[in-house]
Parts: C-alpha cells; structure tokens; sequence
C-alpha cells in the first residue's frame, strides 16, 4: 500500500477527534487513500475503508458531501455502495453521480426514481446515456418537467411503446412536441401521425425531415384493400356515387375542383378530393377543413394541381373555420410557402401514410364521440384535430 504508518496514526487522530473540522478534512485523507491506493488494497481493506467513509459521509456537511460525490462521479472503480448512498443524498449532492457516475446500475436508478424527489428524476433524465428500462421507469412516473427533459436527452433509450405513449401525449402537451420531433429514433409514422397537432413550422420539419418507408406503406395498405374486398360494401350516399362516376370518366380536374368549391358543393369536393388521393371520406374532411390549411396544401401538391388554384380554395376554405382570419396575408404567405417548398413525392407519400393511417383516426373519432356525445367526431374532423 502507498500508505505510510504516518499517515495511519493521523488518520486515528482525526478520527477521535469529533470537531467538524476534523471530520471533514478525516473524509478528505480516507477518500484520498482509497483512491490513490486503488489496486493496492486487500479486499479486507477495501472493504473497512468503505464502511469507514460510509459512516463518515453522514456525519458531514453538506458541503464535503457534494465535494465528495463531484469526485466519485468520474471514477469508475469507486465502490457502488458509496456512489448510492450519495446519489440517494439531497440533491446539490446527488446531482453529479446521478448525471455522470458509471457506477450506478439500472436497479439502483430505478429505485431512486420511485423513492427519491422530482429533482432526483430530473437528475436521471438527463444522464448520458441512459438505458431502455430507467427511461420507461420516468415515462411511468408522469412528470411532464422530467419528461420533457429525457425526450431533450438523445443518449436516452426510449422504447417503440414510450414514443407511442408520448406522442400520443404531445396533442395535448406542445411542449413535448419539438423535442420529439428533433429526436434521432422517433419512426416516421409517429412523425407523420403528430402533423394533424403541430405547428406550420414543425409541419415543414416533418414533410422535410421524415420519409416514409415505402415497403411498410404498401404492405399495410395491401392488406387493408384485402379486408375491404371481403367485407360487405356499405350504400354509398349520391354524393360519393357522383364522385365516381367522375373519376371513371376522368372529369375531376384541376379547373372543375375550384368551380365545384366556388360553386359551394363542399361535398361533392371533399368526394373527389377523396377519390384523387385514395383517402377514405373522413380523412378527406379532416385535410380540407385543416385548422391552417397545411394539409390542405399537401393533398393539393400530392394531385400535382397548381399553385394559383391551391390560393384560391385555401381562402375559399378558411370561410369554414371562425377563429381564423381569412384577410392576413400572412397566413396565405406562409401556406403557399410550404406548398412551394413540399416536392410532389413527399407530398404523395404523405397521403399515402394518412391513407394507410386512417384507421388510427377512426380510432381517435370513436373514442372521441363516445367521450362526448352524439356529432363530435364530426365536430373534431370539421376542426382538424385537437391543436
């Protein structure tokens, strides 16, 4: 050992002396010799000389304490029992192993997140890297601050049935909505399936940012054309008869789409709009009456239709919505932005996804009219979705 008998019987001297001190400069010798000595001990000393500064980290402000955890959390040799009780500490001490320490294993962060205060989970949400099974654990707990944090932290392993869970969450909580977005591992189905609640600009960042896997798209929609083959076709209402016929005589054009709108046959419009992209009637609603017209300049961009015509039914279409003032020319700016800026086959693959995702919308229409009654699924298709 490199330690001398001097430095022993001075040791032994701290030790009974009971002045605080004393006690602190006895904590600073004993974790000085322990790891300086390291690979040096006998297992029998390594072990009393945890127990000791075990025992001598209690008896210390809080001060040493923090000095004591900032050291421990760059070494990857120090005892764990010592790095726990430090991360299970106040968190001015807490915080520095709870961020950096390799030492702490996945059962102690998860006890630590179940017992210890919000600032604690914080602590852990912000670790690099940060393992499946801790993040699920701070997921389960429910703290929005602490959620936020872990989406921000990249090095973080987030599970498929978290992201669900958290995009799901970000409808109503905007602030998990750009931090998700911006994550590395977030599938582009879950992407595209938050363009129905986000912002114009994350709108862009989705269509810009996040392809579509092809093969996935086709598979899903093969399959549910082979269940639609075998199951009974519901009446069709005159409106949707008419939209066939048209599509069958290739007479829903650019030119006739606008005269149809103009001419106030919303749902003869909706109809064909439905028929050009291959979306069921309800998902065409849900896009028209788009609460800022983005999808609306998608779907149009997907039909490979014009840019003057798209200004017209997008100012012809803000007439539905009250709480959106149809006069800013901003709002048309920004809009005929993003149709510019959208190519023609990420706006096909697009509508191909929604297509292929209607029935998670169905899903959220029925839950949403069985929550409030008759005609608000209606209501939430009219508005768009929850923004």
């Amino acid at each position: 050992m490199a330690a001398t008998a001097g430095d022993f019987e001075r040791l032994v001297e701290l030790a009974h002396d009971r002045a605080g001190h004393s006690r602190r400069i006895l904590v600073e010798n004993v974790a000085d010799l322990f790891i300086t000595s390291e690979g040096r001990l006998s297992e029998r000393e390594r072990a009393l000389m945890t127990d000791i500064l075990g025992k001598l980290i209690s008896e210390v402000e809080s001060v040493v304490r923090r000095h004591l955890a900032e050291r421990f959390s760059r070494l990857p040799s120090v005892p764990r029992e010592l790095v726990v009780q430090l991360a299970n500490d106040e968190i001015e001490v807490a915080r520095p192993v709870l961020l950096a320490s390799r030492v702490l294993q996945d059962a102690d962060l998860i006890e630590i997140v179940k017992q210890r205060s919000q600032e604690h989970r914080l602590a852990v949400a912000m670790r690099e890297p940060l393992s499946e099974v801790v993040a699920d654990a701070l997921v389960d707990y429910g703290e929005e601050d602490v959620i936020e944090a872990l989406i921000a932290n990249h090095d973080a392993v987030l599970s498929r049935q978290a992201l669900d869970y958290l995009v799901e969450e970000s409808q109503r909580l905007d602030r998990f909505q750009e931090p998700l977005l911006h994550r590395p591992d977030l599938p582009a189905q879950l992407a595209h399936r938050m363009f129905w609640w986000v912002s114009a600009s994350l709108r862009r960042h989705i269509l810009s940012e996040y392809e579509i896997d092809e093969g996935l798209v086709d598979s899903v929609i093969q399959d549910a054309t082979r269940v639609a083959v075998r199951t009974p076709v519901a009446a069709m209402s005159e409106t949707e008869e008419l939209a066939d016929r048209l599509a069958l005589k290739g007479e829903i054009t650019e030119r006739f789409m606008v005269r149809t709108l103009r001419a106030g046959r919303v749902s003869l419009f909706v109809a064909c709009l439905a028929r050009l992209l291959g979306l069921d009637l309800r998902s065409a609603q849900r896009l028209v009456f788009d609460i800022d017209g983005a999808a609306l300049a998608v779907a149009w961009r997907a039909c490979d239709f014009g840019r003057e015509s798209f200004a017209t039914i997008y100012l012809v279409t803000r007439q539905a919505h009250d709480e959106v003032r149809t006069t800013d020319p901003a709002l048309l700016t920004e809009m005929l932005g993003l149709f510019d800026s959208t190519t023609l086959e990420r706006a096909r693959a697009a509508v191909r996804y929604w297509m292929r995702d209607s029935d998670y919308f169905e899903a959220v229409a029925a839950l949403e009219e069985g929550a409030a009654g008759p005609g608000s699924a209606a209501r939430a298709a009219t508005r768009g979705g929850r923004q």
